[in-house]
Order: structure tokens, then C-alpha cells, then sequence
């Protein structure tokens, strides 16, 4: 029986502190270990939020023509909260919140915004993103949004601008008025510049007028083609125009045709048109000297003019850029045939 006893071993008080040591070096790095762990599940579900956030805001395009108000935005997505618990920020091109008169779209018909995100501080030409129609962002750990927007100086004529940065870009808070973070919660509005942590997401008008379905040119001729007519019979002909951005008041569209020498009673004689502007170079008018209407119109009086063939072409361009002259353009060549 002693032998038995004297023949067990246990642990020595050197292996028991060995084996302490390793224990708390173990917890020690797990501890460690929890903090960045931490911020990385929080950065990925935010990403996910913003991601959903952004189909959602798409869907509703999608179903509504327009994209969601500041108001209807955390009414139609999932979380207007990131993971940090605070609230998204929800930029969005006004031109595309609101349907036009005499239309039923605010984004297929649409050529241009007029937000542009600027990629460095000094929002240089080579790689800015222009023609963005929304952009969400997050302020993620550090508790400061640090994405804002801002107007004039090196931001592009009449463009708004929003600074994106690469991530850990030092001394960045461009959020810190109402002025340049419109929209944002006040209380949230501080001047803390920090490395650049915001978690951003944008779409361009092109990429949504492509996940909403938009199809054909913003802006068309619906004529194929004119029809004929004859000496001994007055003549009249219609051109219709369909989407873009129509005007309000004063006639959806501005016309004009262009013919060989812009001089009508040269290059169509006998025939009269309204709006009554005729130009050898159409483009090279000044926006405000085209002719505003609806549809523009061909008419010609019993046994005027001769019988042949009378070529032109026929130029519409919309309101899209009330402010400038980045308008949506189309053209088409037609063909009168006067017979004898």
C-alpha cells in the first residue's frame, strides 16, 4: 500500500507557475484581440447596412421613377442606423427626387447631375466621379462623419461636390455646419478633424438609369419619317419629340432646323416653319436662341414652292440643365417630297 502512494506524482510548483504563465498569456492576447475584432464586425455590418440600404433606395427608384426624399429615406430602408447606432447620411441630387411636369420620370429622362465626388482635397479634374446621384456614408468608430459637401472654388461650376478620401487620410472633417453636412442631425455636427474613417457609398445616374430598366435615349424624334405632298395642295407636317427633361411652361422642347445655307427661303422656298429658327449650325446657337414649343411644325401654302425633294435636318435639346448648357440634344435628317 506505501508503495502505491509513494509511486503517484503530481505537479511541482515550477510546472504549476509555468502553466500559469502560458494561461495568462493566452487571455492577455484573446483581451487584446477583442477590441479590433470588435471594430472589424461593426465595419462589416455597417458595410452590409449601406449596401442594403443602397438596393432599397434603388428599389424604390425602380418602382417610383424618382429616388426617395431626405424625409422618405429611413421611411423605405432597412437600417438608417450603421452599427456605431448612427444615422446614415443621405445625400441626394435634387433634380431626381421630383418628377418633372409633362413627364412620369425623374431619372431616364436625365443626362447629368450636378453632384460630383472629388477624390483628394484639391478635387482634381483627372479623378473626379461626376454625374452622382446619391451617396450614403457613415461616420463609423470615430463618431464624426467626416464626409460633407460644399460649392464654388475648386469645386466644377455649377457642380456640388463631396470629398471622398482614402481611408486614414490624417485631419479630414469636412462636417461641420449645417452649410456643408445639410440634412444631418445638429447635434452630431462637430469640428474634431481626424484620420478619415467614414464608410461611403455612391451610385451615378448612369449606373441606376441601368438598374432601373431605362431604355432608348433620354431624349427622341418620334418621327421615322415626313410625309409627301404635292404643288397642288397646301402641305403640313408635324415633328414630335418624347423624354428628357421637358420645360415647364412655354412649350415642352426648343427646335431648330438646320439646312445647307440656314436661310429658309433658299433651302425650303414656299415652305414656313414655327418655331421660325433656321441655322446652318444648329449646336453653334446659344440655348436661348432656339425656338420653344411643344412640336415644331412644317406648313406650306396651295402651289407653293417646287416639286422636288427638300432635305434638313430637325434639332430638339430639353431643359436637363436649366442653370447651363449641358442639355440633352438629338437630331434626324428628313426627307419632303413635293410632287408635281
Amino acid at each position: 500500500m506505501n508503495q502505491i502512494f509513494r509511486n503517484k506524482k503530481g505537479f511541482t510548483l515550477i510546472e504549476l507557475a509555468i502553466v500559469m504563465v502560458i494561461v495568462g498569456l493566452l487571455i492577455g492576447i484573446g483581451a487584446g484581440m477583442i477590441g479590433p475584432m470588435t471594430k472589424r464586425a461593426k465595419i462589416i455590418d455597417t458595410r452590409d447596412i449601406v449596401n442594403s440600404d443602397l438596393e432599397s433606395v434603388i428599389s424604390f427608384a425602380s418602382s417610383n421613377r424618382r429616388l426617395p426624399t431626405i424625409a422618405e429615406f429611413p421611411l423605405n430602408v432597412k437600417n438608417q442606423n450603421d452599427a456605431w447606432t448612427k444615422p446614415l447620411y443621405y445625400i441626394v441630387d435634387p433634380n431626381l427626387i421630383a418628377i418633372p411636369a409633362f413627364t412620369s420620370d425623374a431619372i431616364c429622362g436625365r443626362r447629368t447631375t450636378t453632384y460630383t465626388i472629388c477624390r483628394d482635397a484639391a478635387c482634381t479634374a483627372a479623378t473626379n466621379i461626376q454625374n452622382v446621384a446619391l451617396i450614403l456614408a457613415s461616420g463609423a468608430e470615430n463618431f464624426n462623419l467626416q464626409t460633407g459637401i460644399f460649392a464654388g472654388g475648386i469645386c466644377p461650376a455649377g457642380q456640388t461636390c463631396v470629398r471622398v478620401y482614402d481611408a486614414d487620410t490624417p485631419n479630414i472633417d469636412d462636417c461641420t455646419t449645417a452649410a456643408n453636412c445639410p440634412n444631418y442631425p445638429a447635434a452630431l455636427l462637430i469640428n474634431n478633424p481626424q484620420a478619415y474613417d467614414d464608410i461611403t457609398k455612391w451610385i451615378t445616374l448612369y449606373e441606376l438609369r441601368t438598374k432601373i430598366g431605362c431604355q432608348g435615349a433620354q431624349l427622341r424624334i418620334v418621327n421615322n419619317e415626313l410625309p409627301s405632298g404635292n404643288v397642288t395642295t397646301s402641305y403640313g407636317a408635324t415633328v414630335y419629340a418624347d423624354g428628357g427633361i421637358p420645360y415647364g411652361a412655354g412649350g415642352n422642347y426648343r427646335w431648330c432646323l438646320q439646312t445647307a445655307t440656314g436661310v429658309l427661303a433658299t433651302d425650303l422656298p414656299g415652305f414656313t416653319v414655327l418655331p421660325n429658327v433656321v441655322n446652318v449650325n444648329c449646336q453653334g446657337l446659344a440655348e436661348g436662341s432656339w425656338g420653344q414649343a411643344t412640336t415644331f411644325q412644317f406648313s406650306k401654302a396651295l402651289g407653293a414652292g417646287a416639286a422636288r425633294s427638300y432635305n434638313f435636318t430637325v434639332f430638339v435639346r430639353d431643359n436637363n440643365d436649366a442653370a447651363g448648357t449641358n442639355d440633352n440634344i438629338t437630331q434626324k435628317a428628313f426627307v419632303i417630297t413635293i410632287s408635281p
